[in-house]
């Protein structure tokens, strides 16, 4: 009888720490984008797009006993590149972007101040049209993948923290069609609300 109380109060603090000591920052940040892979975007394509800058925002919620945190992001991504054509002196100007949305975990490899950590995400990504001198190239269309990354966490202040990482997404991996991967390099600014 003895040690069913004992495992009932243990099981129940464990519980109620994990309910109410999560621990929930929000921040916004932005990075590089960089095009690569097999996809219709390299640079001997017509479009032409191989790089840009991204811009969105974060939430990570994290449990005080587990080295695990839960994350999810969302980051635009407008791709453009202008380019004359020597012999016809003809400007091409291409335009396109892609909104990246990723569900999934970071596993912390050292706790303290400086955090190293290892992510994983499932990510739903939607292209944009993409035009050719404001003519349709190719229309909107929406697709699955998986995403993998490394970064570290700095505690700059006890409510606020930076995120600098890099990922490799594989953007279109759980779909059909022309394969689309893209790596990003990023900084967020994190904010403890919680």
């Amino acid at each position: 009888m003895g040690k069913n109380i004992l495992f009932i109060m243990l099981f129940t603090a464990l519980i109620s720490s994990l309910t109410f000591g999560q621990s929930i920052k929000v921040g916004v940040g932005g990075g590089y984008t960089a095009l690569t892979g097999d996809n219709s975007f390299t640079a001997e394509d017509a479009l032409n797009l191989n790089s840009g800058i991204h811009y969105g925002g974060k939430i990570l919620v994290s449990l005080p006993v587990l080295p695990i945190q839960f994350a999810a992001n969302i980051y635009y991504n407008p791709l453009s590149n202008e380019y004359t054509e020597p012999i016809t002196n003809t400007t091409i100007k291409t335009e396109t972007s892609f909104l990246s949305i990723g569900l999934g975990a970071e596993f912390t490899l050292i706790p303290g101040p400086i955090q190293p950590y290892l992510a994983g995400e499932l990510l739903y990504t939607s292209f944009g049209e993409a035009t050719v001198n404001d003519f349709s190239a190719s229309e909107a269309e929406s697709k699955t993948g998986l995403g993998l990354g490394a970064g570290l966490y700095f505690k700059l202040l006890p409510v606020i923290n930076l995120d600098f990482s890099a990922h490799y997404n594989m953007n279109t991996l759980l779909s059909s069609g022309d394969a689309l991967n893209s790596t990003h390099v990023r900084l967020n600014v994190l904010f403890n609300i919680l």
